[in-house]
């Protein structure tokens, strides 16, 4: 069984073996660019419908229910400390992103520098 386990393993890991020319820093970039565009802005809209429909409960349908207000509460706050943790790990993404130097852009520079001392800017650049 372990044998075709490492075989089958093996063949899955062949595909990344082949496009070895993508670098890990490429990967990464690639990866926190991801993360920090498509992830992170989802979960916002996420913890922000939640905060919505649980403000929406304990304000307009839980109003008669004492134990249903209660129930809505503790889950608005855990929207809130949802969005709270969500903005930390966008801080620490970005300061991952900024100190290495993962971020796929380069910062825009005055026109006066050569090009060949700045380098190409990269037109994906947000």
């Amino acid at each position: 069984m372990k044998k075709i386990l490492s075989i089958a393993s093996g063949l899955l890991l062949l595909p990344l073996a082949a496009s070895a020319a993508q670098s890990a820093q490429t990967f990464i970039g690639n990866f926190i660019i991801f993360i920090n565009g498509t992830l992170i802005p989802f979960l916002f809209g996420i913890a922000f419908l939640f905060f919505i429909v649980n403000a929406f409960r304990f304000f307009i349908l839980g109003s008669n229910n004492q134990e249903g207000q209660e129930k809505a509460k503790a889950l608005t706050l855990y929207s809130v400390a949802a969005f709270v943790f969500i903005i930390v790990f966008w801080g620490i993404i970005n300061l991952v992103s900024i100190t290495f130097d993962l971020g796929g852009c380069s910062m825009p520079h005055s026109d006066y520098y050569l090009k060949s001392f700045v380098g190409p800017l990269q037109p994906n650049c947000p």
